[in-house]
């Protein structure tokens, strides 16, 4: 009995062992390896139409004055009478400032007396029976001296410094007080009786009130194709009006560079004193191929787009002409109707 049962229990242990190796086989060939499936690319396509694109550029204006114009000295002498003071409200032909004018008052004085002896050295010949000849250089005298007084008396305006538009006078930070003059009379007035000045020393300048414009100022880059005469829309809220471009002013500002385009409105353009919106319409282009700005990739120098064609993704080199915001014109690439992805 007892041999019996261990053979009993080997023949068990075998059979569980068998039965383990059949399970394990079981299972490895059960083992499957898994295959992902990507979802197919939704790419969002437009087409590259045939149409116009223009080149348009967008800034700010406000209503104001560009232009000045220097006061200076005609000649050196000293300060008479100062009729102006800085930031003042003038006139064209008002008199700003006077220099004396007690030698030129003298020397009319004289030539005066010269003229009227003149006058009566003629009156007596002609009334005395003087010869053609004496008469003919008596005339010629007269002539002479009266030429003399008159070239002195235009010399008179050169002692008055003119306003030569209407507009605010702005005192030039050139203008300095005469060392020995004390009755200074307030920081506003520019200089005073009694000062020395030169001839073509700046006396300021006069802020032209003429002729407002529209004043547009753009910083370190430059409009390109914006010239003379080129035409504006001009934008106020709900309003809108034309206008064109006439004059460019470069200049420069806390090391930046200026440019100041002026632009005058169309009569009846009813625009108020705020500020305008302006866009430049500088070139237009027609029946040219166009695709969405956003579909134009770059890398360094190269241009391209990516076009679907059955399914397929396809970059396309293309050469870029006019941008007009969310619009590309494609000069070289492509001849329209291409899907080009823009996501």
């Amino acid at each position: 009995m007892k041999r019996f049962s261990i053979i009993s229990v080997i023949s068990a242990f075998v059979m569980m062992l068998t039965a383990a190796g059949c399970s394990s086989e079981d299972e490895a060939e059960e083992i499957v390896i898994p295959i992902y499936e990507t979802d197919e690319i939704d790419y969002r396509t437009e087409e590259a139409v045939v149409g116009d694109i223009s080149q348009k550029y967008y800034a700010d204006a406000n209503f104001g004055y560009p232009y000045s114009e220097t006061v200076s000295f005609s000649m050196s002498g000293t300060i008479e009478s100062v009729n102006v003071a800085d930031l003042d409200t003038v006139s064209k032909g008002d008199i700003l400032c006077t220099l004396n004018s007690d030698e030129l008052d003298s020397q009319l004085e004289e030539k005066e007396v010269y003229v009227e002896q003149a006058e009566k050295t003629l009156e007596t010949l002609k009334e005395s029976g003087g010869s053609a000849t004496e008469i003919e250089l008596a005339q010629t005298d007269l002539e002479l001296l009266q030429l003399e007084y008159d070239y002195l008396e235009a010399s008179r305006d050169n002692y008055n410094v003119y306003a030569p538009c209407d507009g605010v006078f702005k005192a030039s930070n050139s203008t300095a007080f005469s060392s020995d003059i004390s009755d200074q009379r307030g920081a506003d007035v520019i200089l005073v009786e009694g000062a020395t000045v030169s001839a073509s020393q700046s006396f300021g300048t006069i802020e032209d009130h003429s002729q407002e414009y529209l004043i547009c100022d753009v910083y370190d880059i430059t409009l390109e194709n914006v010239n003379f005469g080129t035409r504006v829309t001009l934008t106020q809220t709900t309003d809108e009006a034309t206008g064109k471009v006439v004059d460019i002013i470069e200049g420069d500002n806390s090391g930046m560079s200026q440019t100041t385009y002026v632009i005058l409105p169309d009569e009846g353009s009813g625009l108020s004193d705020m500020t305008v919106s302006c866009c430049f319409e500088v070139y237009s282009k027609l029946d040219t191929v166009i695709v969405p700005s956003d579909a134009v990739k770059t890398s360094g120098d190269r241009s391209y787009v990516n076009l679907l064609i059955d399914g397929t993704k396809i970059e396309q080199d293309v050469e870029v002409g006019i941008v007009d915001g969310d619009e590309t014109e494609i000069t070289s690439g492509l001849s329209g109707g291409e899907q080009v992805i823009v996501n």
